[in-house]
């Protein structure tokens, strides 16, 4: 650790957080030790958390007082995990249209901060987020980061779309005493933005690399064909989007470190985390209750697949219960080998809407069909999938020079016989541009998910 390093973790950092009177780091230390609690000392945290949570929301907020009484459910007598699914499951739409009949009487006066996520759908969802939530997840970061090599104090390179702007000399104070972070814009990815954040590597030296899964990919394509070996961190982050097995060993062959994948989402924040073993995510316990269910929102067994369901245990501000994020995993019966107590949730296959749906009524995971198509021909230098209905298909294809017919006809042929689709288009671009928000989105479905209930 250099000097500066040094400084930021064992002073800048304590004496910032303490101005700030912020549990961060208290509950930082503590999440350390319950990680290697056992999964009923963790499931016992879960149930009592939950129980607040339930009756806070009910005394507290229009939206959950009217939801459970509709619902026949009296928070008060929970008693059991199994209590849970008595619970309405809240969907998106609920969220945009009720956010305000959501947020807590009790917290009406305190200042809140708004996130704004698109989703799958496109369509904006804001929510709000006290201080102390926010704070919370932070500490689970922390704890995660540690997880992947990190550590307080150390420099971080971040490929991300919109990246903050460092105006006030608060925020470049801060900026060098507490985060120490060097930026390179997703919504600016060319090979002279790429070169310049390689240049302001080698003089910050950052030692974590974090960023959109595939974003990242592409910069370390690049760094690969480029020939340069100058950006070597010690560990490397994927978040935001699903990481292909494919895009890992890219990554790792780039930078000569493993990747770490995190999981989580705007309006909760983090969920899960690989760690040192990479075999699947450890649930935040201590601030999730994560379920696996089916489409009518039952819980399935361990080790089957179904929608991802959250409840958020530290949100009492803007609680979200029983929230679809429109994923779909499974729970690993099995412990993992690090030793940790925390439940191991597989590696998520999918957004629900990027799924796309066969004629019959199967459904199709988008990632699998890119596995089979932009991994399996060659000539693809980056591909998008989007069912139009269920017999027309459209691929936006970015053409490499290996790319000819048998290429294409592969592609199609492939499309046809997996998703049944009659009709196959292909149009060929240029670039395929990123979400607004800086995401790209491999595989687009247009017809509804029978998930979506």
């Amino acid at each position: 650790m250099s000097v500066g390093a040094w400084l930021r973790r064992n002073i800048a950092y304590p004496v910032w957080v303490a101005r700030d009177r912020s549990p961060r780091l208290e509950r930082y230390r503590y999440l350390k030790r319950t990680q290697y609690s056992t999964p009923a000392q963790l499931r016992a945290i879960q149930l009592d958390k939950l129980r607040q949570t339930l009756v806070n929301a009910w005394h507290n907020t229009d939206y959950y007082r009217a939801a459970f009484d509709a619902a026949g459910f009296d928070p008060r007598t929970f008693s059991s995990f199994d209590d849970l699914a008595r619970v309405p499951i809240l969907e998106k739409e609920a969220v945009r249209t009720q956010a305000e009949s959501m947020r807590s009487k009790a917290h009406r006066d305190s200042p809140m901060s708004e996130f704004r996520t698109g989703g799958s759908t496109g369509k904006p969802v804001i929510v709000f987020r006290s201080s102390e939530t926010i704070e919370l997840s932070n500490a689970s970061a922390l704890r995660v980061f540690e997880w992947a090599g990190a550590e307080i104090g150390e420099p971080w390179g971040l490929v991300w779309g919109n990246p903050p702007e460092f105006v006030t000399l608060k925020q470049k104070l801060r900026n060098w005493l507490i985060d120490r972070e060097i930026y390179l814009d997703t919504m600016k990815l060319t090979e002279a933005s790429m070169r310049a954040f390689c240049d302001v590597w080698s003089r910050v030296r950052p030692t974590m690399l974090r960023g959109h899964s595939h974003s990242i990919y592409i910069f370390a394509s690049f760094c690969l064909s480029a020939g340069i070996t100058t950006v070597r961190p010690k560990g490397v982050i994927s978040s935001s989007m699903m990481l292909l097995a494919p895009e890992r060993a890219v990554i790792e062959k780039a930078f000569g470190c493993k990747v770490t994948d995190l999981y989580g989402c705007e309006e909760i924040g983090l969920i899960g985390c690989e760690c040192e073993e990479h075999s699947g995510m450890h649930l935040d316990m201590e601030n999730v209750y994560v379920e696996i269910v089916d489409p009518a929102g039952r819980p399935v067994p361990d080790g089957e697949q179904g929608a991802v369901v959250v409840t958020c245990l530290i949100a009492d501000a803007f609680p979200f219960i029983r929230y679809r994020l429109g994923d779909i995993a499974s729970i690993r019966p099995e412990p993992c080998k690090c030793g940790r107590g925390l439940v191991v949730m597989n590696p998520v296959s999918g957004r629900v809407a990027d799924f796309f749906v066969r004629p019959d009524g199967a459904v199709v995971a988008g990632v699998s069909l890119v596995e089979r198509t932009l991994t399996r021909f060659p000539g693809v230098a980056q591909m998008q999938m989007i069912q139009e209905s269920l017999e027309r298909i459209v691929l936006k294809i970015v053409r490499a020079p290996e790319y000819d017919a048998d290429t294409e006809r592969g592609l199609v042929d492939e499309l046809k016989a997996s998703v049944g689709a009659r009709e196959v288009l292909i149009d060929f671009v240029d670039a395929i541009p990123q979400e607004p928000n800086g995401k790209f989105r491999f595989a687009i479905s247009r017809v509804r998910n029978p998930f979506s209930v």
